[in-house]
């Protein structure tokens, strides 16, 4: 296969992420517990950290990795989504698997693959054999340890098929209801899903009725729970654009003055949960020295997250795509940025809170210009609805033919001083990636 070829057949399943509402019913284990037994069970060969959670989890997963790796490893990262190419998905120590790989691989899975009967008996998924393909290539380069972020959930995710030695489970929020549930309570089950007897979990801040579920999902497996603003406390001591200083302090450990490379006081929490998860892994023969710790935080690179990509004027990716996640980035922008005119160029999907979503962007925006995207999938929420809402919450709104165009007048309207914010989804992150870099766009490419 070439790299075209493979991108096409892995297309040619089902993708629950571009699929609003369709989950419930078809989502489930069956195929990828096939698949991997097929492959010999690769995702038993190396150390695993499960990674679940609404806002924050790629980050912390991302974080895990580079301390990780730092620390003298060889760690394997899978996450989702991707922004420019699929590829950026599958890493081992911060290295994208290569074109060639990819192919290679996806066709040595392949006949398991049929095998099972994916396409004939319509039970496997897309995120099913980009997992396999994930866990046989940690398999197959011998990887220590392997970061496993969860795709949608956790409970009936396709990675939950792994055995942690530690679970993460970052902050929880209203997302994806339409699959999870409409309630905190709801999501955290599934979230939460992910626990496992004898695996050590690390819980972020969370909402209480979260926090109830987690703790009682703990005492009823028996897991050591430990969790951030109790027995994981952090402090931000500084905070500028591109980096912050904070302190943090465990049961076993203070670590005073820790620099991570990403701005964002949320980020500073996402650190601590990494830092829990590190600590707890010392108990599997992985030992975290504190340079690793201080090196993996201090080189961090987090694209589309409060990404700042130019100055004067600022411009700004986020991928925030919920409630929870847009509150945080509107919080720490204010605080960064103070008394600065924005202008939000906004995509955003049509599963998602939406006019939630265009509340908090209005309250924040001077001006918003909503833009049509490559829509590969039918996933984006009519431009023209979006507008109109945010109009009606009392802000200038209109919009553009494509993301170039939304860019330009954007950058058009800014002063020097003033502010562009991309965002409302890592799909426009990662489209506006390519049109600021010239970049020509995979899938595009590969499903024409």
């Amino acid at each position: 296969m070439t790299f075209k070829e493979a991108l096409n057949y892995l297309y040619s399943f089902v993708d629950y992420e571009q699929l609003p509402g369709a989950a419930p019913k078809r989502m489930g284990l069956s195929g990828i517990y096939s698949l991997a037994e097929g492959l010999g069970h690769p995702e038993k060969y190396w150390k695993s950290i499960h990674v679940a959670g609404t806002k924050g989890k790629g980050s912390t997963a991302t974080m895990i990795s580079s301390i990780v790796s730092e620390s003298g490893y060889k760690v394997g990262l899978y996450t989702s989504p991707h922004l420019v190419s699929l590829r950026e998905r599958i890493q081992i120590n911060g290295v994208s698997i290569s074109e060639e790989k990819f192919s290679k691989l996806t066709e040595w899975i392949r006949p398991v693959i049929e095998e099972v009967g994916f396409h004939s008996n319509n039970m496997g998924s897309f995120f099913d054999i980009l997992t396999a393909l994930a866990f046989v290539y940690f398999r197959e380069q011998e990887v220590d340890v392997a970061v496993i972020e969860c795709g949608l959930g956790g409970r009936l995710d396709s990675t939950n098929i792994i055995s942690p030695v530690v679970c993460a489970i970052t902050p929880i929020g209203l997302d994806h209801t339409d699959r999870l549930g409409e309630t905190i309570p709801a999501i955290t089950r599934e979230k939460a899903g992910i626990i496992k007897k004898e695996a050590a979990i690390i819980s972020a801040c969370q909402l209480p009725e979260a926090s109830k579920i987690i703790r009682q999902t703990c005492e009823r497996w028996g897991n050591t729970l430990k969790e951030v603003g109790i027995d994981i406390r952090y402090k931000l001591k500084k905070e500028e654009v591109g980096r912050q200083v904070i302190d943090i302090q465990t049961d076993n450990q203070f670590y005073k003055d820790v620099s991570i490379a990403v701005s964002g006081e949320y980020q500073a929490g996402n650190a601590a949960t990494a830092l829990g998860v590190l600590e707890a892994l010392k108990e599997h023969e992985i030992n975290i020295n504190v340079q690793g710790i201080r090196q993996g935080l201090s080189k961090i690179t987090l694209q589309g997250r409060m990404q700042v990509l130019e100055k004067r004027p600022w411009v700004i990716l986020d991928g925030a795509h919920n409630v929870l996640a847009v509150e945080n980035l509107t919080k720490n922008l204010n605080r960064l940025f103070a008394a600065r005119r924005t202008i939000v160029v906004l995509s955003v999907h049509k599963d998602k809170a939406v006019e939630n979503l265009c509340r908090l962007i209005a309250c924040y925006a001077d001006e918003i210009i909503v833009t049509k995207r490559r829509v590969l999938r039918g996933r984006q929420a009519d431009p023209h609805k979006i507008s109109t809402i945010c109009r009606d919450f009392g802000k200038p709104s209109r919009v553009t033919s494509s993301v170039g165009n939304a860019i330009a007048s954007a950058k058009e309207l800014a002063g020097p001083e003033d502010l562009v914010l991309i965002t409302g989804s890592f799909a426009l992150v990662g489209e506006a990636l390519e049109v600021l870099n010239h970049l020509e766009p995979e899938e595009t490419q590969s499903r024409l």
